[in-house]
């Protein structure tokens, strides 16, 4: 069975599956019942002592009676049960396990066969949940149904527990709903919440119902109650509902529709509505409802459609589907959070399929669909790309968006040719170029038509001597264009142009490699490999301002550059004996150091000034589970000072308390500098804690701050929020009673 449900539906419990009874001695006294009918469910019986009435078909048993079945064990101190209606009346430390729930009380009556009976001063315990129903009298009405005149439901254990919920006429359905009337929320036992009707959700699989609501509030959308609704259509789809209500705003409905066809086939698409009360056309009235960084709205019937879709083709081929159209751009910045905003949506869709979505503050949004095969060493694909460019569709302006419709290509990996010592790569594509509106007369002339490139490269992996690998390779390039709409400088409008390339590399490497024997806590032996390499890369100035510009293959630039690199990786050994004399050897890449620069002959022939790269440096060290820092930097040997700088750490203890900093600096337009830290305090193993600020250095101001306090118990846990960033602050407030769910206020 296909699982598909993400939102919680806040399962209760299951109690009963049915009942296989098979009733086998241990003790000092055994009775068996073997059915005249073999369609009958055997069962045993065990006991101290154990006695038969013929007459009434009634077996009693006293002192450790045990009744086994199946999934079921049946234990107490007196037990009557008749063979001939399956009814048992036990008394005395009753416990009934079905599966891996129980029920204990002082006395019970129940039929085997219909699975009700009454429950005398019992307790109902749901392991899936950690959950309790505790009563004075309850009935069993069905196999998955109860009820109690008076009773209470908690996933705390103990005669005292931290939370009850107690209530009257309590009547519960397992894969349904529990009601309670007169209900009293209780904190150990101070009364805290009454309410004179409570309904919960009893469900432990995917079923119809509704799932917690979201509240919130803030000066663009005034009050916000978000309401979601689950339905489970069938064992491989089911669809969520949202009710959205904004008290500035009106109401958004939404949709989320997924489904499961098989391992490699699934899709999920999400859709949302809002006929909006307010615009944004930057008017006094309207100011507060539009963003400076997008152009003024003026629509009210604003949407926005996502969906992904993976599909299992005959032949080993699969299919790839991404949607993605907005109303307008306001929406994406509007509608980041709740439960199908935009933040919600992208991780979603990164977790459940890989792949997520054009940022939010992107108006062209891209809609794909891939068919592809692959092999050992081929690739095949075909590709149609659609950009979706908002603010064109509403202005009502030229859309020179650059589509691909669509795309083939089929490539071959680096691979051996035959015996020989020659080895080669392959890169082959068609697309074709659309665009709505064009502008040949544009600087960069924006047109429609088709380019056809074949690229294959051979390579010499050579051994120069015993120590130095030599690799040179030398790759030819052909490119064909098509289109009637484009004018070169020469004013020729020729239908079809030509450009053919070629290109050098060469690699020059080896390998050092030493063995260190610390035999310490820290590792048994260390590898350290220092790996220095040379690399030349060539491609020939070749003009082509007389050939259409799609994108950069269309203008391949010289290249004459020289790069040379130092690589040092660090991996530890460590063997440990277990408990059971097992020997278990782990190994860590603890360190990885990259330092790298370019030489660019090109820039030195033409008495360029600055020939050199920056001087760059890629580190990653992670020695424990305790330790973790990561950097990379690019340094001018002209300029003398950092043209990039990135580092970020982690600090960690056994306890759970962390401590990441992340520092963000580059020249490159626009100029930025960034610090990020967040601290995480676990004070004792219930009570955690974490702070985290964002400040812009560069025009110092704060980003963002976070603050949060959880207190985790074994049956209920409580949040405590604040957040602040553009002037904006929020406040949440989420108690969590485990089995029942969350409630609060933000």
């Amino acid at each position: 069975m296909f699982c598909l449900l993400r939102q919680r539906c806040l399962p209760l419990f299951v109690v009963f599956a049915f009942f296989y009874i098979f009733i086998s001695g241990r003790e000092i006294v055994k009775a068996n019942a073997l059915p005249q009918n073999p369609k009958e469910i055997p069962w045993h019986i065990s006991a101290r002592a154990v006695t038969f009435d013929n007459k009434k078909n009634l077996y009693i048993a006293e002192n450790d009676v045990v009744i086994t079945g199946g999934k079921t064990r049946l234990e107490a101190d007196y037990v009557e049960f008749s063979n001939k209606t399956k009814d048992a009346f036990a008394q005395g430390n009753v416990l009934l396990i079905s599966g891996e729930d129980s029920i204990s009380c002082d006395s019970m009556n129940i039929n085997l066969t219909t699975e009700i009976g009454t429950i005398n001063k019992g307790t109902i315990f749901i392991q899936k949940n950690n959950f309790y129903i505790n009563g004075e009298n309850i009935r069993k009405t069905g196999k998955f149904s109860y009820s109690a005149d008076k009773g209470s439901i908690t996933s705390c254990e103990g005669d005292s527990p931290d939370w009850k919920i107690s209530g009257k006429n309590i009547k519960v359905t397992i894969e349904g709903y529990g009601l309670a009337s007169h209900a009293v929320l209780w904190a150990k036992k101070v009364p805290a919440a009454y309410s004179p009707f409570l309904v919960f959700p009893v469900k432990t699989k995917r079923q119809t119902g509704l799932l917690f609501p979201r509240f919130t509030s803030s000066d663009r959308k005034g009050f916000e109650y978000e309401q979601p609704l689950f339905i489970a259509i069938s064992r491989n789809t089911d669809a969520t509902i949202y009710t959205d209500y904004m008290s500035d705003r009106g109401i958004k409905s939404g949709t989320q529709f997924r489904y499961v066809m098989d391992n490699k086939t699934k899709g999920s698409m999400f859709f949302d509505f809002l006929e909006d009360e307010k615009i944004g056309d930057e008017t006094i009235n309207t100011e507060n409802y539009s963003f400076s960084i997008t152009p003024p709205r003026t629509n009210t019937d604003r949407f926005w459609f996502r969906m992904k879709h993976n599909q299992d083709l005959p032949n080993g081929f699969t299919a790839k589907l991404d949607i993605d159209i907005a109303s307008d751009e306001d929406y994406l910045h509007e509608f980041k959070d709740g439960f199908t905003g935009y933040t919600a949506t992208k991780e979603y869709f990164e977790e459940e399929f890989g792949r997520g979505l054009d940022e939010y503050n992107d108006y062209t949004r891209k809609n794909w669909l891939n068919i592809s095969k692959s092999w050992s060493t081929y690739s095949f694909n075909v590709d149609a790309l659609w950009y979706d460019n908002i603010r064109a569709r509403r202005q009502d302006t030229d859309d020179t968006t650059l589509q691909t419709l669509p795309s083939i290509q089929f490539d071959a990996f680096k691979q051996q040719i035959g015996p020989s010592k020659f080895f080669y790569s392959l890169d082959t594509e068609y697309r074709s170029f659309y665009r709505k509106d064009t502008d040949p007369l544009a600087t960069v002339p924006l047109v429609r038509g088709q380019r056809a490139d074949i690229y294959p490269k051979v390579y010499l992996p050579l051994k120069l001597g015993r120590f130095f690998n030599f690799e040179p390779s030398v790759g030819v390039r052909q490119t064909i264009w098509h289109t009637n709409e484009f004018k070169d400088i020469n004013d020729n409008s020729d239908s079809l142009r030509t450009r053919q390339m070629y290109d050098i590399g060469a690699g020059l490497s080896t390998k050092l490699i030493k063995i260190f024997n610390p035999n310490n806590g820290f590792a048994d032996k260390i590898k350290h490999e220092i790996i220095p390499e040379l690399e030349y890369a060539f491609i020939p100035n070749v003009i082509q301002n007389d050939l259409p510009y799609f994108d950069s293959m269309d203008n391949i630039v010289e290249q004459n550059l020289l790069t040379w690199s130092l690589t040092n990786n660090f991996i530890s050994r460590k063997s440990n004996i277990t408990p059971k004399g097992k020997k278990i050897t782990t190994y860590r890449d603890f360190a990885y150091i990259k330092l790298y620069q370019s030489y660019d002959i090109k820039k030195e022939r033409d008495d360029e000034t600055r020939p050199f790269s920056d001087i760059t440096l890629e580190m990653e060290l992670n020695p424990n589970d305790f330790i973790s820092l990561d950097m990379d930097l690019g340094w001018s040997p002209y300029d003398n000072h950092f043209k990039t700088l990135n580092i970020g750490s982690t600090l960690k203890d056994k306890r759970g308390d962390a401590l990441r900093t992340e520092y963000r600096y580059t020249t490159n337009i626009p100029e930025s500098e960034s610090l990020y830290s967040k601290v995480d305090i676990s004070f004792t193993d219930e009570l955690t804690a974490y702070y985290s600020i964002e400040k812009n250095l560069k025009e110092k101001k704060t980003v963002e701050t976070q603050a949060g306090l959880t207190l985790k118990k074994s049956c209920w846990t409580f949040n405590l929020y604040f957040a602040e960033s553009s002037g904006e602050q929020s406040i949440t407030f989420l108690i969590n009673l485990h089995g029942i769910g969350e409630f609060g206020t933000k």
